[in-house]
Formats: C-alpha cells, sequence, structure tokens
C-alpha cells in the first residue's frame, strides 16, 4: 500500500469515502429543502429559527453521541447515523406530498440533524485506523475534502433540479436516498479494528469530560483546536456579511448572494486540487495557520475595496481557505491525539465549532450597527492575520515536533512487523520511543539480561553475537529484541554496536500491546521469531534462543 494513491487499493477506505460523499451530498441537499419550506412556511424568520434548531443538537449533542465511538466500532455509529437520517428524511416526502402538517417535517428535520451530528467526528476517527502511514492519512483527508467541496456543489445542483422538474419532496426523497446508501457503504466494513479497553461503568459525562481534557493534554491540540473555532467564528460573520456585501455594498440582487456562495464552493474545489500538495509537507500546522488568514483577509479586502470583481475573487479565496482548514485540522488532530479518545476530540471540535459559527453570526451585525459594514468586515478580516502572526513561532514549534516523529515513522515502518500497523498505534509508539546514541564496541544488551526493549537501528551497525560468534549483523530499518519480549525470556545472545550507532528504543510496555493487539503484526512478528529459532545455532528445541 505504499506511494501515493494507494489508498485506493483499500476497500475499506474507498467505501468509507464514498460513504462521506454519500452522506454530505444528502447533507446539502436536505438544507436546500428544509430552507424551502421553512421560507414558504413562514418567511425569512422561519428559516433562520429552523437552522437554529439544526445548530443547536451538533453544539449540545456532539461531544455526548462522540462518546460512543470511543467505545464501539466507529463504522457502526456512522451506519446508524445514517440509516436514522436517512429514514427520517425520506418519511418527509409523503407528508409534504399528501400536504400534511409541516411541524411533522420539522420535526423529522430535527431527528435527522441529531441524527447526522456525530457523522464527522467518527467518519473523522474512523480514517486513521485504516490508514498505514502518515502521508497516507493526509492524502486520504485530501480526498475527503475533496468530495466535501463537491457535495456543496452536487446537493444544491440536484435540489434546484428536483425543484424545477417535481417539487420541494422529491428533493427529500433525494436526500434520504443519499443517506441510506451512505449507511450501505459502510456496512459490514472489513479492516482490523483497534482494540478499545472495556467499559466497567458507562460514565458519559466522564467520557465526554475525558474529550474536553484531552484537547488540553495533547500536546498542541488546543491549538489546532483554537485556530479551527477562530475559522468557524468567522465563517458565521461570513453568512451575514455575504448578505450585506451582495445586497449594500455592490447594490446586487437576491442572486447575487448565490453568485458569492457559489464562488466560495469553486474556490473550494480548486483548494481541494491544491490540498494535494500537502502530502508529505512538514509544516501542516502552519498551513492551518495559513488557511485561517484565507478566511480572514478575504473579508478585509471586500471592505477596503468593495468590488464586485475583488469580492467575487475574494470569496474564491475563502473556498480554498476552507479546503485548507478542513484536510490540515483533521490530518493534525488525528496524530496528537490517541485513538482511544479520538472521536470524543473530533466531538468536541463538532460543539464548539458550532458555537463558534453562532457566535459569529450573532458579533458580526452587533459590529456593523457599531462602525458600519465596511469598517466590520476589515476589523474581523483583520483578526486571523494578526492571530497567525503572534502565534508563528507556536506553529513553526509544533511542526518541529511532528516533523521529528513522522521522521522517526519513518524509520519503524521499514520493520516488517510495524509496517503492518494503523497510523494511531504506530503514532504511539513514535511518541513513546527513545533515542539511544552508542559508540563502536558499546554492548547494547548481554546474553542474560532481561527483555526490557524492542530496539530499530536508525544508523550505524550492530553485530549479533552468540558466545562471542558473530550471528549476522544489522543496518537501519532492521529491529532485534523482539523475541525476549515476546517470548517473557531473557536475552541469550549479545547485541553490540559496530560503529557509531542511533538505536530507536521502544519499551516493552509500549511494543507488547501495540504487537499483540493487531493480528496482521503479530502474525508477522510470531513468523520473525520462528525464523530466528529455526536459524538460531546450537538452539535447543525446548530452550528458544531469544533476542
Amino acid at each position: 500500500m505504499g506511494g501515493r494513491g494507494g489508498w485506493i487499493r483499500n476497500a475499506a477506505l474507498v467505501r468509507s469515502l464514498l460513504s462521506f460523499g454519500f452522506a454530505f451530498t444528502a447533507e446539502w441537499a436536505f438544507t436546500v429543502a428544509i430552507g424551502l419550506v421553512a421560507f414558504a412556511d413562514g418567511g425569512p424568520l422561519a428559516v433562520g429559527l429552523v437552522g437554529l434548531l439544526r445548530l443547536l443538537p451538533a453544539a449540545v449533542l456532539a461531544p455526548v453521541i462522540a462518546a460512543y465511538a470511543d467505545r464501539v466500532p466507529r463504522e457502526h455509529v456512522l451506519v446508524a447515523s445514517s440509516l436514522v437520517r436517512g429514514v427520517s428524511t425520506l418519511a418527509a416526502a409523503p407528508v409534504l406530498v399528501a400536504d400534511g402538517p409541516t411541524w411533522i417535517v420539522y420535526v423529522l428535520a430535527v431527528v435527522s440533524s441529531i441524527a447526522f451530528t456525530p457523522f464527522r467526528a467518527s467518519h473523522s476517527a474512523l480514517m486513521p485506523s485504516l490508514c498505514r502511514a502518515p502521508d497516507e492519512l493526509t492524502e486520504v483527508n485530501v480526498v475527503r475534502g475533496g468530495l466535501d467541496s463537491l457535495s456543496v456543489i452536487v446537493g444544491p445542483l440536484v435540489a434546484a433540479l428536483l425543484v424545477a422538474v417535481a417539487d420541494v419532496a422529491a428533493v427529500f426523497a433525494f436526500a434520504g436516498v443519499c443517506g441510506l446508501v451512505s449507511a450501505v457503504l459502510v456496512l459490514r466494513l472489513g479492516y482490523e479494528r483497534i482494540p478499545v479497553p472495556p467499559v466497567q461503568r458507562p460514565d458519559v459525562v466522564g467520557e465526554v469530560r475525558e474529550g474536553f481534557v484531552a484537547v488540553g493534554t495533547y500536546p498542541g491540540t488546543a491549538v489546532v483546536v483554537g485556530l479551527v473555532v477562530l475559522q468557524t467564528m468567522i465563517r458565521g460573520a461570513f453568512s451575514v456579511f455575504v448578505l450585506v456585501v451582495a445586497l449594500d455594498l455592490l447594490d446586487g440582487t437576491e442572486s447575487s448572494v448565490g453568485v458569492l456562495q457559489g464562488a466560495v464552493g469553486i474556490g473550494a474545489l480548486a483548494g481541494s486540487a491544491l490540498c494535494t500538495l500537502l502530502v508529505g509537507s512538514r509544516a501542516m500546522t502552519r498551513w492551518l495557520g495559513l488557511a485561517v488568514v484565507l478566511w480572514g483577509a478575504p473579508l478585509a479586502l471586500m471592505g477596503l475595496v468593495p468590488a464586485y470583481g475583488v469580492v467575487l475573487a475574494a470569496a474564491g479565496v475563502i473556498g480554498i481557505g476552507n479546503s485548507l482548514v478542513d484536510v490540515t485540522a483533521f490530518t493534525l488532530i488525528a496524530r496528537m491525539v490517541p485513538n482511544a479518545v479520538l472521536a470524543r476530540v473530533f466531538g468536541v471540535l463538532e460543539s464548539i465549532g458550532a458555537v463558534g459559527v453562532a457566535v459569529g453570526a450573532l458579533t458580526a451585525p452587533l459590529l456593523i450597527d457599531l462602525v458600519g459594514a465596511r469598517a466590520a468586515l476589515v476589523v474581523v478580516g483583520a483578526v486571523a492575520p494578526v492571530v497567525c502572526v503572534l502565534g508563528w513561532r507556536r506553529l513553526t514549534a509544533i511542526d518541529r515536533s511532528v516533523a521529528v516523529r513522522t521522521d522517526d515513522i519513518a524509520v519503524l515502518r521499514r520493520v516488517p512487523m510495524l509496517r503492518q500497523l494503523p497510523v494511531p498505534v504506530i503514532e504511539q509508539l513514535a511518541v513513546g520511543l527513545e533515542h539511544v546514541a552508542i559508540g563502536p564496541d558499546t554492548v547494547v544488551f548481554e546474553a542474560g539480561d532481561a527483555g526490557d526493549s524492542f530496539y530499530v537501528v536508525a544508523a550505524g551497525r550492530v553485530a549479533v553475537l552468540d558466545r562471542g560468534r558473530l550471528v549476522r549483523s544489522m543496518g537501519p530499518g532492521e529491529g532485534f529484541g523482539e523475541i525476549a519480549l515476546l517470548g517473557g525470556t531473557t536475552r541469550t545472545m549479545t547485541v553490540r554496536a559496530v560503529d557509531d550507532v542511533e538505536l530507536y528504543a521502544v519499551r516493552r510496555a509500549v511494543f507488547l500491546p501495540a504487537i499483540t493487539s493487531m493480528s496482521e503484526a503479530r502474525s508477522t512478528a510470531e513468523a520473525a521469531r520462528r525464523s530466528y529459532l529455526d536459524h538460531a545455532p546450537g538452539a535447543a528445541v525446548d530452550e528458544p534462543d531469544a533476542l
């Protein structure tokens, strides 16, 4: 599965990505449909109230529901989410066809929104378990971002077409079918799941609290989450500014609002293509900072130069920034947070992100009343560049830390048994390893020593000795020491440095759970162990040699 594009040979990855695409196509078509129903029923106020009813579940329930995605297989949460959403959305269609009460449609819309609440968090937490290298995870997030951008265009366009040739009920039917297809795609998803610790006594409140605590615990996570929240606040403000810019500053018609929103969508598609350049990047956190700036700076430009061409181009740049935020943020968090709490952290991100959108949408009109539309655009737009400049050193430090771990993972993955490990597991090995530098003729361990670590040669060569006789030598990318750890025996051979050597040491407490919990890695390790035993000089049948 090496090299770019290797993910396409992974059926579980492809199915999960397609599920995401169908789910968000359903979301955008559904958004158009429920907006049309609300507008016909009660005008703009009804649209706003329905929007609020759909926003509240994400703000309140996302961390709670996401806690279950850390207990059960995450694809089960995706199936349940899409299934309930698909059925409830489909159920709205016959109500509209029969001219039934619209409150039933609103209730079904709220049920659909609640069901969809854990989808992105659970999907984001599932992706790392299906990937084998950080670069593959980045590549998959780029593809997912492209599908997300495409759904922004396809969902509303199909909705518009169905309304033109049929009615709003047809849009609900389309969205419901897309939801059901999304569920079917991840049904019985074939991959090896990372074991999760058993829950003795479910404590949802405590588990949700762990998600919030994790944001502040794991290095760099709070910074990433903070940047995403800043972006959501700007996004909320933009939802107000787009109307003000189109109708007041440009003296346009209502269609101008749609044109500006369309420019954002086109920019997002272009941004998805640009995101391919992020694969292998060592500046992911700084790219995230720049992406947030691309949300803010264009708003300031709109305020400074409210000309149609400038505003249209600025809207496209915002779309590019949106694509960059999605890829960088979701990749970074997946690499920073352990698998056991990953879904909850993504749930926290969904929750405070929803609050951020609401705060931005409320702040924008207050600023407009206080300083005027153009000044308000400049003020809001300037926040992100200022924050990014002030925090650039911190972003650079995070990137350096992640880059070191990326280099460590590249060395670890050269060892056959470690190559099989999914991203969350090998990330934890990299976090827990120790760099050991030793000089020529220095003993790594003697025969008879306790087996406390597994070693990987990063540079130089070591000699494996059996009672002073050379058995073999090992160089960069080769590992040793697993046999004593897996067999629970002492070392029966001696390992000595031939020249200056750099070793990566993985402690027993970290190594054993990682290897024994994943069947592919365990099988490869056992095969290596049997090979050592079969070829070990003077090895007794019932007294295995151990490194």
